[in-house]
Order: C-alpha cells, then sequence, then structure tokens
C-alpha cells in the first residue's frame, strides 16, 4: 500500500492548488456559514505573500492546467479563482491581484450582473435579526432537503426573493468587462441562475451550461470554455453535459493540491476560510 503511494507520487507529483473564493470584504458576516464565504483584503494579501516567500508561481488557469496534464513540467503553481458575481471582487480583490500582477479566473453567475439573482443566503442574514443559531439551523434545513435551495429557503422562511440584494451588491458587466479587457481575468461560467446542478432535472441543467455561456459570450465577447459548479453539486452524467456543452475544465470546492494526470479536465480547488 505505501509502496503504490510512493509510486503514485512520482508518476502523479503535486503541481500546485487552484483557490476556490467568492467574497473579499473590509468587514465579513457574523453568521458563520456566510462568514466562511468571505476573506478581508488584508488576508487576501497576506495569503499571496506567503504563497511568493515559499516561491510558489501564480499563473493563469491554461498554464495551471498544462502543467497538470505533463504538457509541462514547473510546479508550485497557484491559480487564483472566484465564484459567483459580487461587485466586492471588482472593488477590493482587483487592486491587489493588479498591484502584485496575478491572473485568475472569475465564474460568473449571469443572473448576477442581470440584477435578477436570488441572493437568499444574503436575504436570510437580514430575516433572523441577529439569531445566529436559527440561521444555522435554517442553513442546514435547506441544504437537508432534495428540492431547489432557494424554493426550500423561501418555503421555510414564508419569504420571496428580494432582488434588490443582487441589484446592490453584485458586480456591473462593465465592471466585469473592465477586468477582462486589462489582461488578467479568465471569464467562466457559474450557470445562470446559481442553481445546485445534482437537483436540477437534465434539460433544465443543459440550459444552465448552454445559456450562461452564451451570455457571457453576448455580453463580454468571451468563449468561456471553464465551468464551475454551484454548491460544488453534480452528478457524473452532468459532468458530460459540460463536455457536450464544449468547455475544456471543470472545478469544484473543497480540495487540495492538484497533480500531475494525463487528460486532467476536472479540478477539486482549496477552499479559502479565514480564521
Amino acid at each position: 500500500m505505501l509502496l503504490n503511494r510512493k509510486i503514485h507520487n512520482v508518476f502523479h507529483p503535486i503541481i500546485g492548488e487552484i483557490w476556490c473564493l467568492h467574497r473579499v470584504l473590509p468587514y465579513r458576516s457574523k453568521y458563520k456559514s456566510n462568514r466562511d464565504l468571505e476573506i478581508t483584503p488584508d488576508y487576501l494579501e497576506k495569503i499571496i505573500l506567503e504563497k511568493q516567500r515559499q516561491g510558489c508561481r501564480f499563473v493563469d488557469l491554461d498554464t495551471f492546467v498544462a502543467a497538470a496534464q505533463g504538457i509541462h513540467r514547473e510546479r508550485g503553481l497557484v491559480h487564483v479563482t472566484f465564484d459567483d458575481g459580487f461587485a466586492d471582487v471588482f472593488t477590493y480583490a482587483y487592486p491587489i491581484l493588479k498591484h502584485y500582477n496575478i491572473p485568475f479566473t472569475y465564474y460568473v453567475t449571469t443572473d448576477m450582473p442581470d440584477g435578477k439573482a436570488d441572493l437568499w443566503w444574503l436575504q436570510l442574514e437580514q430575516m433572523v435579526s441577529g439569531d445566529s443559531k436559527r440561521f444555522e439551523e435554517i442553513i442546514k434545513q435547506v441544504y437537508s432537503q432534495s428540492g431547489h435551495i432557494a424554493t426550500t429557503m423561501h418555503t421555510i422562511t414564508d419569504s420571496g426573493p428580494d432582488f434588490t440584494l443582487c441589484q446592490n451588491l453584485c458586480i456591473s458587466w462593465e465592471q466585469l468587462q473592465i477586468m477582462v479587457s486589462e489582461g488578467l481575468c479568465t471569464i467562466g461560467s457559474h450557470g445562470v441562475s446559481h442553481s445546485a446542478m445534482s437537483l436540477l432535472p437534465q434539460e433544465k441543467a443543459s440550459e444552465e451550461l448552454s445559456g450562461s455561456k452564451l451570455r457571457l459570450k453576448e455580453m463580454l465577447g468571451v468563449e468561456v470554455q471553464h465551468y464551475s459548479y454551484p454548491h460544488s453539486l453534480f452528478t457524473n452524467a452532468q459532468n458530460e453535459l459540460v463536455w457536450k456543452e464544449g468547455y475544456r475544465t471543470i472545478v469544484v470546492g473543497y480540495g487540495g493540491n492538484s497533480r500531475r494526470e494525463k487528460n486532467k479536465q476536472f479540478f477539486y480547488r482549496k477552499f479559502i476560510v479565514q480564521p
């Protein structure tokens, strides 16, 4: 067993890690489940500098994928990614990434810059009026059900979507275009509505994949080749849908280091949580 692991490590060495981030804010949420999706600008800069001191190199997604597939032999690589579509990535993270010349991928939920995403997890903060225990109880209920996640939250709380949250907090197409045009940002898809793909029928899942791809091309003029599963929930059958829609890579959260493997296209990322 130990010998097999050693042989595997020789032929499939660690080439680096892909960071999974969501929001960058000066002040983080008081609710743990949401706070874990947030880091401060100071913390982002701190972990960038730590990796640079360790001799790691921050690279774009294509360079990372090429190393993972053995096209080149570089190791010690880091790629930075963001999911969703919040404006604070542009306001607080982007200036830091520009300062250190760090390429990154932004997996965009297209309903967010379109101003019509249901940010139910932020709406829930307002509804529980500071009751952290109640907040976490509802979050647990939401993810334990088999139905549509946002619908489940609204059913539990007898509420409807508050789209003003999206319109006030989400990134604009203009801000995304600035980041794309300045050369550091690769755009990926995070679906249309941020729905958990494993809970959708195949036809609807296919619409999420194709619809987001078309909308990103329409608004940003980019051919989107990379996909991130919302909530990291998926099935193997849906992987086949992703490839069928013309995506080259898939990422999810809750992973660690990436190893060199022939034809590698699916990546688990390192979920960055600030203490």
